[in-house]
This record gives C-alpha cells, sequence and structure tokens, in this order.
C-alpha cells in the first residue's frame, strides 16, 4: 500500500512539474500547477520546521540540526524555483 501511494504521488509531482514547464498548457492551469507544487513543498518544510521546534524542547542539538535543515531546505528550495521558472532562456 506504501508502495503504491508513493507511485501516485511521484507520478502527480512529477506529471505537475513537467506540465508546469510545458507552452501547450494554458497559463491559468500552468500557474495553478506552481502554486499547489510550492504549497505542498512549503508545507513539507513546514513541518520539518515545527518538528524540529518540537524536538528543541527536549534535544537541543537535535532540534538545531533539524531546523538548520530546514532552513537549508527552504533556501535550496528557493534556488531551485528560479533556476526552474524565472531564469528561463529565450531561444
Amino acid at each position: 500500500m506504501d508502495l503504491l501511494l508513493e507511485i501516485i504521488i511521484d507520478l502527480v509531482l512529477e506529471g505537475s512539474v513537467e506540465a508546469s514547464k510545458s507552452k501547450k498548457i494554458p497559463k491559468f492551469l500552468r500557474y495553478l500547477l506552481i502554486f499547489l507544487i510550492s504549497l505542498f513543498f512549503i508545507a513539507v518544510i513546514g513541518l520539518i520546521l515545527f518538528m524540529g521546534i518540537t524536538i528543541l524542547k527536549n534535544s537541543i542539538i537535535g532540534g538545531i540540526i533539524i531546523i538548520l535543515f530546514a532552513l537549508f531546505m527552504f533556501v535550496m528550495s528557493i534556488l531551485k524555483f528560479k533556476n526552474m521558472y524565472l531564469n528561463k532562456k529565450i531561444k
């Protein structure tokens, strides 16, 4: 069951990323897909950050490591988004 859920989510995310890059898809749909993908990744990073803050109460070093990991993921996702959507080369 876990593998089936993983395959479905992987197909949806990969399909959404590829569709958001395609010029054949209408702009409204592309922007909606970009918004949904961004929302998903922000939610995952937010949950990791929340987990780090929660663990910070019990273990300071562990909480700081998880918070730094969440911040690293946030910065890298911003850079990836910038490279993927904002720095398009005109051919």
